[in-house]
């Protein structure tokens, strides 16, 4: 088996700046590795882990599917890729907001629930809205009682 070739000094610094806005955003985003690598369309999570720890060179399409999984933007990982990124927002359409259509990736359940939901009356689709915010603070209760109790027991 090769032994890869070591890094470069610019690739782990993106892999270290990786690394500092995944642990930044991984909680508020309920992110795991292998949810990521779903997410991302990786085969494992020893993708991501590979990526964020730089044991792999981080090229730009992982540096983007990365971006839009953590809502931020590529040069946020790799600032040399800021012109080209650029060039990429003025020649179409661009939309700042994270929320934005363009900054979400989404799995196949999530797609076919979208087109579900895109089928059914306005009347319904409002309910169903209503429906799913409530049970998201149910969860995010939840959530917040479960890491409170996780770091009493630290």
């Amino acid at each position: 088996m090769s032994k890869r070739p070591p890094l470069s000094p610019e690739d782990l610094l993106a892999a270290q700046r990786l690394k500092d806005i995944w642990n930044e955003k991984k909680t508020a985003l309920r992110l795991t590795q292998d949810i990521a690598a779903d997410m991302m369309g990786f085969s494992t999570q020893a993708s991501v882990s590979h990526y964020i720890n730089g044991r792999a060179p981080l090229n730009t399409d992982a540096v983007i599917k990365f971006a839009e999984l953590l809502r931020v933007k590529p040069e946020d990982i790799r600032p040399e890729l800021k012109n080209s990124m650029d060039y990429v927002r003025v020649s179409g359409s661009y939309d700042e907001e994270f929320d934005g259509k363009g900054w979400r990736l989404i799995n196949d359940k999530e797609a076919e629930l979208l087109n579900l939901f895109e089928i059914l009356p306005e009347v319904e689709q409002s309910k169903l809205i209503e429906n799913l915010r409530g049970m998201n603070q149910l969860y995010n209760e939840a959530f917040e009682k479960i890491l409170a109790a996780k770091n009493r027991v630290k």
